[in-house]
């Protein structure tokens, strides 16, 4: 197939890129490049990638042949991420995890172009007991909110010839060639090796749905590829655990850890377990537990194989700080501000 990777350079994008050639994909990726695209450029066979700003896909005609001529689906993972990145702008949060969206979603409908899009558990919220695809949903905060949102227009929009697919994505971890150190388990890793100390916040017994990146990239692959799918919206998890229950598998792996656990004067509510039952019906099985992403990641930091680990470069809502007036910029400004930054020699 010929697929088009929206977000490709992020942190499950550069996960997922190689196992899509590895299986004769051809790949396209858009990419705004708010944290680099340098890491794609060495890899083989060459990938095509594409420096725009898919707010504009719903009114501009040339970049819509640009993105979709020749092709066959669209993995669509670009977003503003996380919680406290979503919060920095609210309203940017909407027209790119939502508004975008959608209307790329038009585009792709009138060209029968497949589409997935990346959600998040996220959209639970908070509740009791183990979440299905057909649980009631109650996001808390704006990042969950723009994702729910986002799917609610998918599904009014499917007719019979066109059915968008979900992947509601638990928390993820493991290591990425565009790392990130602002998820729980890739923070207890970084502190774990280079402070000796870990903090938990809040008493640590919110529950959170857990899986691989390479595991979540897989699941893409899978899905992609099957054209025999009897369901819309597929929880994406591997392992539940509560934030207390990682702190003692990290104590586990470094035995002279030190856990330090702190009140949190904001609380997070969130607190949710989800099944995947029907992604494992479908014959799609996760591999990577947690114990085994936590040991690649300590010795990714440990051999230097991950520069400058402690840098906000590797922190989404720091690094976005860092890149003062984001919304104001043009997207290619900004890129090459962080190329400079990097000492990165875009071509």
């Amino acid at each position: 197939m010929n697929i088009l990777v929206t977000g490709g350079a992020g942190y499950l994008g550069s996960v997922m890129i190689p196992k899509l050639l590895i299986r004769g994909h051809r790949v396209r990726i858009v990419d705004v490049g708010y944290f680099g695209t340098e890491h794609l450029r060495s890899l083989r066979p060459g990938v095509e990638i594409l420096r725009e700003d898919l707010r504009l896909i719903g009114r501009d005609a040339v970049l819509q042949d640009r993105l979709l001529e020749g092709i066959d689906c669209v993995i669509h993972l670009a977003a503003i991420s996380n919680d406290p990145s979503a919060d920095l702008n609210p309203t940017l949060t909407t027209d790119i995890n939502l508004d975008a969206t959608v209307e790329l979603a038009k585009v792709t409908r009138s060209r029968g172009i497949k589409l997935l899009f990346s959600s998040s558990c996220s959209v639970y919220g908070e509740a009791d007991g183990e979440m299905d695809e057909t649980s009631p949903t109650g996001p808390l905060t704006t990042y969950a909110i723009s994702k729910l949102e986002a799917e609610k227009q998918l599904l009014e929009l499917t007719t019979d010839e066109w059915r968008p697919i979900i992947l509601r994505n638990g928390t993820l971890f493991g290591f990425s060639p565009r790392m990130r150190f602002d998820l729980v388990i890739n923070i207890f890793a970084l502190y774990s090796c280079m402070a000796g100390e870990i903090h938990v916040f809040g008493g640590g017994m919110q529950w959170r749905p857990f899986m691989h990146v390479a595991d979540c990239a897989r699941a893409f692959l899978f899905l992609a590829e099957n054209n025999e799918l009897k369901h819309q919206i597929y929880n994406v998890s591997h392992e539940n655990w509560r934030v207390a229950d990682i702190a003692e598998k990290m104590k586990q792996l470094v035995p002279h850890l030190k856990v330090e656990y702190q009140p949190q004067l904001d609380p997070d509510s969130r607190d949710y377990r989800v099944v995947q039952h029907r992604i494992t019906e479908a014959g799609f099985m996760p591999r990577i537990s947690v114990e085994m992403g936590v040991e690649e990641m300590i010795e990714a930091i440990i051999t230097g194989h991950i520069r400058d680990p402690e840098s906000v470069y590797y922190r989404n809502a720091k690094w976005l700080k860092e890149l003062s007036a984001v919304e104001g910029r043009e997207p290619q400004e900004v890129l090459n501000l962080l190329e400079t930054l990097l000492g990165f020699r875009g071509n």
